[in-house]
């Protein structure tokens, strides 16, 4: 069977190697697109809008925050029930950011320390932090400025009696309700302060406050390189799919197929011979990738060279079994020649590759794209080790055995 298996190998290589436009695709794209993408968006990190919310607050200031927040059309909100949830997730990297509204937040702000909103950041993605600062402060400007108004309205009727020489009992025998008239004044002057709003937005009372997540460091400062090039290089390996389905699709109705099982071949090593070749392109596409990256964008490699070997071997396999399976179901030339385009676009799209950070939760998990990218990161920017990326590796090699054994089941040979 190792005899056949290898036979067969050699065969798709030769095949394979006559495709030149598929080469430039798969191996010289991923660099252009990295380069241009970089020059465009400079140092600065990936743009994400994807974040986690809690909040702690019982108030109705942290109800108004988070109904302002989920008005911001440019933030994509997961809620979550406590700072320890989310500060886990975010240090795993699966968001870039959550906002924490803390537990007397609403009373905090009445007070001369104010309050505090929490932005925990990944480390990774630090340096695109300033966007959700941005949005949080300008969603949250209102509410600030409510506050500063009620905050001063209060000092002013709390004050009054000591700086007028009033005692309680004179205010009591009054009937005056100075609680009462402090809501009233607040409500009424909140409409009427548009001359307070940038001092409110420049010196606010409620403090963003960036903290990276716990137990999570960054071994460096990532640049735009450290996404862009995972990414797009897993994203260009997949069109191999493309080019699998191509050319199974011709030896089916060229009669290729009909004359290779006239010979004593079983399918498993028939389509093993077809996937592995694939599978070995693939893993030389995301060293050389890798490689020239090094070379022309200052890409760290990280320190856990197997954890980087093993992750590139598994998106290798996995490249592999989703396109064996893709070659095997598709059943007419338009279909080989759009469906693995397409399913490579949209796994892309959801899964981060072509942004990280921007992700369509719960797909993005099912795509092996996003576990070889993710798992990428955590090597080379966040300075993991293998068993850092053990649940990438798992996730992978799942996806490669899952998805050729369905190929095998479903195959039918000529």
């Amino acid at each position: 069977m190792l005899r056949q298996i290898w036979a067969l190998t050699r065969k798709e290589i030769k095949v394979a190697a006559e495709y030149r436009g598929q080469w430039l695709l798969v191996f010289l794209t991923p660099l252009i697109f990295i380069a241009v993408m970089g020059a465009t968006f400079g140092n600065t990190g990936a743009p994400t809008v994807a974040v986690y919310l809690v909040n702690e607050d019982e108030g109705r200031l942290g109800r108004q925050i988070v109904s302002a927040l989920r008005d911001e059309p440019t933030l994509a909100l997961e809620m979550l029930d406590s700072r320890t949830e989310a500060d886990r997730r975010v240090g795993e990297g699966q968001r870039m950011a959550a906002i924490v509204i803390p537990a007397g937040l609403s009373e905090a702000v009445l007070t001369d320390a104010g309050g505090v909103i929490e932005v925990i950041v990944d480390p990774a993605r630090e340096q695109s932090a300033g966007i959700v600062l941005g949005q949080v402060q300008a969603a949250t400007a209102p509410m600030l400025i409510n506050a500063e108004v009620e905050r001063a309205v209060r000092t002013v009727f709390n004050t009054a009696p000591e700086t007028f020489g009033f005692t309680d009992e004179d205010i009591a025998s009054l009937g005056v309700d100075l609680d009462a008239i402090a809501r009233f004044l607040a409500a009424a002057i909140n409409g009427v302060v548009s001359s307070q709003v940038q001092d409110a937005i420049d010196d606010p009372l409620v403090r963003i406050d960036l903290q990276p997540a716990s137990d999570v460091a960054p071994r460096q400062a990532p640049t735009i390189f450290d996404y862009l090039t995972p990414g797009y290089s897993v994203f260009f390996a997949f069109f191999l799919m493309g080019l699998m389905a191509e050319t199974i699709y011709e030896e089916r109705v060229g009669g290729a197929l009909r004359r290779i099982f006239s010979l004593p071949i079983r399918r498993m090593p028939f389509l093993l011979g077809k996937a592995l070749p694939y599978s070995l392109i693939a893993m030389l596409q995301v060293v050389i990738v890798f490689g020239a990256s090094t070379l022309l964008f200052d890409y760290d490699l990280g320190s856990a060279p197997l954890a980087l070997a093993l992750l590139v071997v598994a998106t290798g396999l996995a490249v592999g079994g989703l396109g064996i399976l893709v070659s095997v179901l598709v059943r007419s030339e338009g279909q080989a020649n759009s469906v693995p385009t397409l399913l490579t676009l949209v796994m892309a799209a959801v899964s981060g590759a072509l942004f990280p950070s921007i992700q369509v939760p719960g797909l993005a998990q099912a795509t092996p794209h996003y576990w070889a990218v993710q798992g990428f990161l955590r090597i080379t920017a966040l300075g993991g080790d293998l068993t850092d990326v053990l649940p990438n590796l798992a996730a992978l090699l799942a996806i490669a055995l899952v998805t050729f054994m369905i190929a095998l089941w479903r195959f039918r040979g000529v």
